[in-house]
């Protein structure tokens, strides 16, 4: 089945002021490039990919569009209108609007473009797909519970279906974390505008599962190995040394 990659990169990442107030989160310096690179790579072995979008907010699209022209990435980039954080248009609107360029047919493969991770991509849409038609979350198994609080957290049953989907909890139910990486089967993506006009909250990707696990059904996909998301200053520096490292290695 043809897949369409929606890449989110909408936001102003407030946190990591002043090295993006004014660059992008995802065009910050990592390895021999940038953190944007990287997630590009992990799309390479995805197969069926129809379209790679891009959606970004008016402040930062020239600086994406000149990176596309740089490197000549297969990506579209949208400019989603706004330019500032208080006049955001939120993760799910920015979604909904990189839905009404693609072909109705496709499925949505949905990454955060501040998520590195260290397991192949392809492998999470494969188990993604035989879960068909319904959407899968892929999870990151947590050291503890202090180490989750600002994350959405699940529990799932025997089948890896998710039973409880709590956004950002000062007492999470578990340690397993719902990454920005999703697979949406076209049958399903309609819910997205279902959510925006019943008034669900368009901010955060989470705000999204959580209506959806209450909807209906949803898979967790387990992936084992090394995470990031670069959320704060402390998590950017970690990741720039631990890809340095990697870089450094000989092959």
């Amino acid at each position: 089945m043809a897949v369409t990659i929606v890449l989110l990169a909408g936001g102003y990442a407030t946190r990591l002021y002043p090295l993006t107030k004014d660059r992008p989160k995802a065009l910050l310096p990592l390895g021999r490039g940038v953190i944007l690179d990287e997630v590009l790579k992990a799309l390479e072995m995805v197969a069926d990919v129809r379209k790679r979008i891009l959606v970004t907010n008016h402040r930062f699209a020239d600086q994406f569009l000149a990176w596309q022209r740089a490197c000549a990435a297969p990506v579209q980039v949208i400019d989603d209108g706004t330019d500032t954080a208080e006049n955001r248009l939120g993760a799910i609107r920015d979604l909904e609007l990189s839905h009404r360029q693609t072909d109705a047919a496709d499925d949505l493969l949905v990454l955060g473009t501040d998520n590195l991770f260290g397991w192949p991509l392809a492998d999470f849409v494969a188990q993604a797909q035989r879960r068909r038609p319904h959407p899968s979350v892929a999870l990151w198994q947590a050291p503890s519970k202090e180490a989750v609080t600002q994350f959405g957290v699940v529990i799932r049953d025997d089948q890896s279906r998710i039973r409880t989907f709590v956004e950002k909890s000062a007492q999470p139910p578990s340690t397993e974390v719902a990454l920005c990486v999703y697979y949406f089967p076209s049958a399903m993506c309609g819910k997205i505008r279902e959510f925006l006009d019943s008034g669900g909250n368009a901010d955060a990707p989470g705000y999204f599962i959580e209506w959806l696990v209450r909807q209906g059904t949803v898979y967790g996909v387990p992936m084992a190995g090394a995470w990031y998301d670069i959320g704060s200053l402390e998590t950017y520096h970690a990741a720039v040394e631990e890809w340095q490292a990697k870089t450094d290695r000989p092959s």
